[in-house]
């Protein structure tokens, strides 16, 4: 493997991809080691953080693709700056030459133009009414780690918090229409996080550190343990999951699922 400290010829999805093959690794052992869905380790490989919900991610998988092929981070995540800043500047370029060429309207085009938008508004309403846009559900359950004063005090945070005795678990009630569920984390700080399915299994369980990021599919409704939620920033199917105006705590245990 390349040593630390060096310049890698290629982008960085060239060199993640070379650095699996000489590891004979495929793109399933390599998703599985990093808890990715395939298409995500594609999407690097092919310098497409389109995928992503933010160039954030990108930069966390990157990360942790990088460490887990042996190689130094540093230059392939400056390279994906540069990537997505002139991918950034393209779109902006793109969007102002096209905004040059459209003329203003006249007032007869314009009221044309818009009893349009609302004809075609109205049978979209009657005719895909049934297809909106599933509501989030976010619930707050019963603490079952210590308090906040502890989580500033203890350094080991979820495994020490939640190693003072047994834990009473909550009886699971499953939903009638369990389906999958696309999840994605992003942490700012080191932080303990447990993920669970609709079954109860155990999906992730440990800390999750600075700056990497987490991306999987699993069976929805899910239940989600951090031990400080600020820090954690959750996607459920691209929807964001804010506890902000819920969580009367920073360690927390919720549902998270779809009405």
């Amino acid at each position: 493997m390349p040593g630390t400290k060096q310049l890698y010829p290629g982008p960085p999805g060239s060199v993640l991809y070379d650095a699996r093959i000489s590891a004979g690794k495929s793109v399933l052992e390599t998703a599985e080691a990093l808890n990715l869905l395939n298409s995500y380790v594609e999407a690097l490989e092919q310098n497409d953080y389109s995928r992503f919900n933010s160039p954030l991610f990108a930069r966390g998988y990157i990360k942790s693709y990088a460490r887990y092929m042996g190689l130094d981070e540093v230059p392939l995540l400056n390279d994906c700056d540069r990537i997505c800043r002139r991918d950034e500047q393209g779109s902006t370029r793109r969007h102002s030459h096209v905004q040059s060429k459209v003329k203003a309207p006249g007032h007869a085009g314009f009221f044309l133009a818009l009893i349009t938008a609302l004809i075609v508004w109205a049978l979209s309403c009657w005719v895909f009414g049934e297809s909106r846009t599933k509501e989030l559900s976010v619930v707050v359950l019963d603490e079952r780690i210590a308090p906040l004063l502890s989580l500033r005090t203890v350094p080991s945070l979820g495994e020490t918090l939640l190693s003072g005795g047994q834990i009473k678990e909550d009886p699971v009630t499953l939903p009638e229409n369990i389906a999958p569920a696309e999840l994605s984390f992003m942490f700012g700080e080191d932080v303990w996080l447990e993920l669970r399915d609709a079954h109860n299994n155990v999906a992730v369980s440990g800390v999750q550190r600075k700056g990497d990021a987490l991306e999987l599919k699993v069976l929805g409704p899910v239940t989600v343990t951090a031990a400080y939620w600020p820090v954690v920033s959750m996607y459920y199917n691209e929807q964001l999951v804010e506890l902000k105006d819920s969580a009367s705590s920073n360690a927390v245990r919720v549902q998270v699922g779809e009405l």
